[in-house]
């Protein structure tokens, strides 16, 4: 069933407002080549804080900070393959290219893929803001997305109210 958000005298409780800042962490699972890239590349990705590059446009968000090193005698690109959403890229500079809705393919090694339950907040991080990367379990991200459905559902619950 429908819910009227125009109704004048509808209203929902603050708790169902995002608070957004200038940080951000983007939980990931490893990707299909990050065996590509040493245990201290790893590392530096999982610790380091980065910035979205004002470069940044609708196909990704371009990052600034550690440049991240594959290991030795690997090559720069890859055959092209599918990419989807979220998936962390890292071309021959080594920057992180985080892959927004407009790409299809890509021949970079993808190090890590951002969880489902954080794709919305790659529509809200602007440039300048700092990015961290935290991995999970697949369990650990098929939760955050039973919790963000659970969320979604509470709200239709209480604007039904």
């Amino acid at each position: 069933h429908s819910v009227d958000l125009n109704a004048a005298d509808r209203t929902f409780d603050s708790e169902w407002v995002p608070l957004y800042n200038d940080q951000w962490t983007l939980r990931i699972l490893w990707g299909p080549q990050h065996d590509h890239f040493p245990a201290d590349s790893q590392d530096i990705f999982l610790n380091s804080a980065y910035q979205m590059s004002p470069d940044s446009d609708r196909t990704g968000i371009r990052l600034q900070g550690p440049a991240i090193q594959p290991r030795s005698g690997i090559p720069e690109s890859i055959i092209s393959e599918g990419v989807i959403s979220g998936a962390i890229q890292i071309p021959g500079d080594g920057k992180p290219i985080i892959i927004l809705g407009e790409t299809v393919t890509g021949g970079y090694r993808k190090i890590a893929t951002v969880i489902s339950a954080d794709l919305p907040k790659l529509g809200q991080i602007k440039p300048g803001d700092q990015i961290k990367f935290a991995a999970v379990s697949q369990d650990g991200a098929r939760q955050a997305l039973l919790e963000i459905e659970d969320t979604i559902r509470r709200f239709k619950e209480d604007l039904s109210n």
